[in-house]
C-alpha cells in the first residue's frame, strides 16, 4: 500500500492505520533531507502556552493519541509541525523505532538509539541517495546498532518505508544506476508513505526545475508501478 501526503506529519495517520492490523509496532525506515525528529508539539505549545507548562502539556497531548482511534490521531496531527511526527509515533506506540537516512543528519550511536529508539545516518552525495551501495552500507550500520541492543536485523520485522521527496535534490538522484536494494525495500515494506513537501523540494533542490510533481511521477513510474 502506498499513501502520499503533502505535509509530512499527515503520514502519521497512515502509520496508525497500518499499526492497527499488527500485533507489534513496526519499525520505520525514512529517507529525508531533514531528520524530522523534533520534539512533539513544540511549536504548538510554545505558541499557545507558558513555556513552564511545556512538559505537562506535551504529555497530555501525547496521552490523547490512541492509534486505535484514528480521530484522536487526526486531531493531534493538526497540532503537529512537519518535523514532529516521528518522535510522536514512537512515544504513542505507532512505531517501535526509526531509522533515518538524511542529508542533514548527524550519525548517531548505540546510546542515542537505546535512549530514543532512533538511529540516523548521513547521505553525503546528493546524486547517490538511491544507490544500492549507500543503502546496503546504511542498513549494515543500523544492524550493528540493533545487534548491540539484542534486536533482530532491520529488515526481518515489519517496517514502514517513508520517503520525503526533498530527499531528492538532483535529477540524477531519482535515477540510480543500481536500484536493487531500493526495490527490495519497496517490495518488502508493509506500507509506503510519501511526503511530497513541494516547498521543501524546491528550496532543497540543487538542480533548477526539480519539482515534487516530477519526483512523484518518476518515483511512481520507475519503482511503484
Amino acid at each position: 500500500m502506498v499513501e502520499a501526503v503533502d505535509s509530512h506529519q499527515y503520514a502519521l495517520l497512515a502509520w496508525a492505520k497500518y499499526r492497527q492490523n499488527l500485533n507489534v509496532a513496526p519499525r520505520l525506515i525514512t529517507l529525508d533531507h531533514h531528520t524530522d525528529t523534533s520534539s512533539p508539539f513544540r511549536r504548538f505549545i510554545k505558541k499557545n502556552y507558558n513555556t513552564k507548562e511545556f512538559l505537562n502539556v506535551q504529555s497530555q497531548l501525547l496521552e490523547s493519541i490512541d492509534f486505535m482511534n484514528l480521530n484522536s490521531v487526526a486531531e493531534a496531527i493538526e497540532k503537529l509541525n512537519n518535523d514532529e511526527h516521528i518522535v510522536t509515533a514512537i512515544k504513542t506506540g505507532v512505531i517501535s523505532s526509526a531509522f533515518v537516512l538524511a542529508h542533514n543528519a548527524a550519525n548517531t550511536d548505540f546510546e542515542i538509539y537505546k535512549e530514543h529508539k532512533i538511529a540516523c545516518r548521513t547521505a553525503l552525495d546528493h546524486n547517490l541517495v538511491l544507490e544500492s551501495s549507500l543503502l546496503d552500507e546504511t542498513v549494515c550500520e543500523f544492524n550493528k546498532i540493533l545487534k548491540e541492543n539484542s534486536e533482530e536485523a532491520l529488515l526481518t520485522e515489519p517496517y514502514i518505508l517513508d520517503i520525503d521527496l526533498d530527499y531528492f535534490n538532483t535529477f540524477k538522484s531519482i535515477d540510480p544506476d543500481d536500484s536493487k536494494t531500493f526495490n527490495n525495500l519497496i517490495r518488502n515494506a508493509g506500507l509506503i508513505t510519501i511526503a511530497t513537501e513541494p516547498i521543501y523540494v524546491k528550496s532543497c533542490a540543487l538542480d533548477e526545475g526539480l519539482t515534487s510533481d516530477f519526483l512523484l511521477k518518476t518515483l511512481s513510474e520507475k519503482f511503484l508501478s
